[in-house]
């Protein structure tokens, strides 16, 4: 089942084109993705990004998660130099059929996304019970 949850954001990598400039560069966080009985749940990493800056959808099977880093500096300070700037996590992914896509539970904590999918109702193992004729 979790090989059924295919990337479809490549690598982590960091990119910049001219259209994305000014909001920074797209990073593709680092995914792990597990599986138990009815549910495939995915560990997204994205260190910095606020829980209300994280936006989770799903379109046509397609389970697209971003996320918006900050890179204030503390207040009362000017910045003279800076490696982490600000930009925007970016991943999605193919649900398989046997995902519930109404049914994806997401929450954030310590700079990881934790996405919960449950497998739909046709999915999960059924057990027949065999009658004496």
């Amino acid at each position: 089942m979790a090989n059924e949850v295919k990337k479809t954001g490549g690598d982590v990598a960091r990119t910049e084109t001219e259209e994305t400039r000014d909001m920074g560069p797209t990073f593709r966080p680092a995914t792990d993705i597990f599986e138990k009985d009815d549910v495939v749940t995915l560990a997204i990493d994205m260190p910095g990004v606020a829980p209300d800056s994280v936006d989770v959808s799903v379109e046509n099977r397609s389970l697209t998660v971003r996320g918006r880093i900050e890179a204030p500096a503390p207040e009362g300070y000017r910045r003279i130099y800076a490696e982490y700037a600000p930009g925007t996590f970016e991943r999605a992914f193919s649900l398989p059929e046997t995902i519930d896509a109404g049914g994806i539970e997401a929450s954030h904590k310590n700079g990881v996304l934790t996405l919960t999918l449950k497998k739909s109702e046709a999915a999960k193992p059924k057990q027949i019970k065999v009658k004496a004729a």
